[in-house]
């Protein structure tokens, strides 16, 4: 049981999702409204992050934070979170399709993906530590989240990852090249990628 207590360095993958402007929305709807879609959006990107074996680490108001690669090992962490990352945009495509149905409006969906070392353990204050992953890679997956307000095409999700998860992935992911981009917090220039698609197994 020693090994939930000592902290260890492992190579994977995070996800980092925010919903466009929600807050903005948000505000003209009663807070129970606010509740149910939350827990209803929640529930999608669990669903998807756990059919391909990922940990949900935390939720921060409308965003949701998750990693693959701890506590099992994998070798495939990066296509596993890229593949939940397609998932959650065919979600989000029905969900937004069902909305312009009853004339409410799409949302839209930012999704950053970054690979590297962290550090992962049971962190936080006596008598309230979480199972979690810390580090620069972790800081970067919420930076590239957020480089999607800037870098969206006006589709319902937009996915950015980093030339390391990209160079992780195989042939059969679709992906474009948005060249070198600053990212807060970083030195020099981060390559970065949008996944877009991933070829049907043939």
């Amino acid at each position: 049981d020693g090994e939930d207590v000592v902290s260890i360095e492992r190579i994977l993958t995070v996800m980092f999702t925010d919903i466009a402007n929600f807050s903005a929305a948000a505000e003209r709807l009663p807070a129970a409204r606010i509740a149910a879609y939350l827990n209803e959006h929640f529930a999608m990107l669990g669903r998807c992050v756990e059919a391909e074996s990922g940990t949900i680490d935390k939720f921060i108001g409308d965003c949701l934070m998750a990693f693959w690669g701890a506590p099992e090992k994998m070798k495939d962490h990066a296509p596993r979170a890229a593949r939940a990352a397609l998932a959650i945009a065919a979600a989000m495509r029905e969900e937004n399709d069902r909305r312009a149905a009853v004339g409410r409006p799409r949302l839209r969906l930012r999704i950053g993906l970054h690979s590297g070392p962290v550090v992962v353990g049971n962190i936080g204050a006596p008598g309230r530590t979480n199972y979690t992953i810390v580090g620069d890679t972790v800081n970067i997956g919420n930076r590239l989240e957020q480089l999607g307000k800037v870098l969206s095409r006006d589709e319902d999700t937009t996915i950015l990852i980093s030339a390391e998860t990209a160079a992780l992935l195989g042939p059969e992911f679709e992906m474009e090249s948005l060249g070198p981009r600053r990212v807060r917090g970083r030195n020099g220039e981060v390559e970065i990628f949008r996944l877009t698609g991933v070829k049907p197994a043939a």
